[in-house]
Order: C-alpha cells, then structure tokens, then sequence
C-alpha cells in the first residue's frame, strides 16, 4: 500500500468518542484525517486541522498512524475490509473487546502489513485531552515507541502496558467491568440503604472519602497477597466477616431492599469458609474463584 501521509493520523469512526479523539489530536497540533460510515458526523469536524474523507481506503493511505473507534471489532473489521493492504500503517483500535477478539484482530492487522496496538480507554469523551482519562496500549513495542508522543495527546495518561496484545484488553476487562462497575453498584446499593435510613447526604458526602483510602490500602494488600501467595493475616479473618454479616441479606429485605451485589459478596465468604479458608485473609477467596 502507497501512504500519501498526507496527514500525521487518521481517525475511523466519529461517535462522541471518536471525534473527542480527533480533536485532541488536532488542538495537540496534528494533522488528522476523519472518517465515518455516516459522512456526516465527519464532515461536522471539519476545520484546519481535520479533513473528512469519504473513502475509508483512502483515509487509512493517508496516514502512517490510524486510530480506529468504531462500536465492535466485527465493525472495525468490516469497514476495514476495502483496505485490505496495512503496509506500513500502525494500526490502533480503542474499542472495546474481549481478549480472543483482540487477539483475532491484532492477527487480521498483521497478516495484512499493519503494526497493531490495542487501546483500551478509561474514561468518558469529556475527559480525552486531560488526566482525567487513561488509555492503556498493548502490542507492538515499536509502534508505540513510534507515536507515543501522538497517542499521548490524547491524555497524558496513555501507558503502554505490554507486548501482549491482549493485555490492555484484560485490565480493562478486569478493573472496569469486574471491579469499578460491582464497586459502584454495590455504592448505589449501600447509599439506598444509608438514605433510606436517614444518613443525611452532607454526612455521607463527608465519610466516603475515608472509605476509599481503605479501599485502595485493601486492594493493594490483596493484590500482594495474590501475587505471593500468602494468605495469613494479622488483621480481620475470611471468617470474621462471614460472622460478622450473618443475617445481613434478611435485615435488608425486611427492609424492602435486594441487595444484589451485597447478597453475592456475601455468598463468596461463606463458600471460602465452607472450603476451610476461614482463618486467612481477604485475599484467600482468590482460591474458590481460580487455580493460581
């Protein structure tokens, strides 16, 4: 494939996401192609600095890095497809997906000439350009060495992670979709409670900082704890905890209440004690959910 590299990057797709991105790249004093399936939504960004193209083919031959964001990587995959020949293009998708389908992609980009990074962006539009947002890259050691300094115009916070594609894919799977969202809702359901019980707001507003800094301090136990394999503790045991929210489930819906997340948290202690690990730590639960 000949790159006119007419311009520095080009974006696929331009949802709230995609232009954030288009026009963080363009404020940080790029050149930025744009393309959309719906001409429309990429000729609203058009200024100095960022030109709609309406051929997908083209838009990819006009820049050495093209950042991907489009809902699915079967849509990526589909819009990509007239574009069959990725010499010489680093190729990154920021959407989101399951590892094996970043593996299937990153795969695709290869076989076809491209360097391939996989993003996985943590945060809303509003927060691209800022440290308010995240992105984690993973694949090609290279490419991201190549345009680092691009993909970091999106936010400071852009990390390349590992040479493992599929790597940003997994932390997003794991601290987005199986920590922060049962984190928050499991805020949304004790707040229920809390309110309903006449904690004033400004109180709880007040309180809940302290209860993050425990937070960040357990979290980081546990992940030690994990990742040696120790589960002693000094501190407050499995079973303490299962003891100590015995009939929790049944005072809360004797409230009217359905604790969903609570209810399942509780469940994991009492099969950690049921499987003898009642006398470890928080962190022994790991071995009722995983073979480490």
């Amino acid at each position: 494939m000949a790159l006119t590299t007419s311009h520095d990057v080009a974006v696929l797709g331009c949802g709230l996401m995609g232009s954030a991105l288009a026009q963080a790249l363009a404020r940080g004093g790029k050149s930025v192609a744009v393309w959309n399936r719906t001409h429309q939504k990429a000729e609203a960004l058009a200024d100095n600095a960022i030109t709609p193209i309406q051929e997908i083919g083209e838009a990819v031959r006009s820049a050495p890095l093209v950042v991907v964001c489009l809902a699915t990587y079967d849509n990526a995959l589909a819009a990509l497809g007239p574009a069959s020949d990725l010499t010489g293009t680093t190729l990154v998708n920021v959407g989101s997906a399951a590892p094996a389908d970043v593996e299937a992609f990153g795969a695709w980009a290869g076989e076809r000439g491209a360097r391939y990074l996989d993003g996985s962006i943590l945060g809303y539009p509003e927060q691209i350009g800022t440290e308010a947002a995240a992105i984690l890259y993973s694949g090609s050691d290279g490419a991201w060495a190549d345009h680092s300094e691009s993909l970091q115009l999106l936010t400071p916070m852009s990390v390349w992670v590992s040479p493992d594609i599929k790597i940003a894919s997994v932390l997003n799977v794991g601290l987005v979709g199986m920590f922060l969202v049962p984190a928050v809702s499991a805020f949304v359901e004790a707040t229920t409670y809390m309110r309903g019980q006449g904690v004033d707001q400004a109180v709880l507003e007040a309180l809940t900082p302290a209860t993050f800094v425990t937070v960040q301090s357990e979290t980081a136990r546990v992940a030690s704890a994990i990742a040696g394999g120790d589960f002693t503790t000094d501190q407050a045991t499995i079973a303490t905890y299962a003891q100590a929210l015995d009939g929790a489930i049944d005072v809360m819906t004797e409230l009217g209440l359905t604790p969903r997340v609570f209810a399942a948290a509780i469940e994991n202690l009492n099969a950690a004690v049921d499987a003898g690990l009642g006398d470890l730590g928080f962190a022994a639960q790991t071995k009722i959910i995983a073979t480490l």
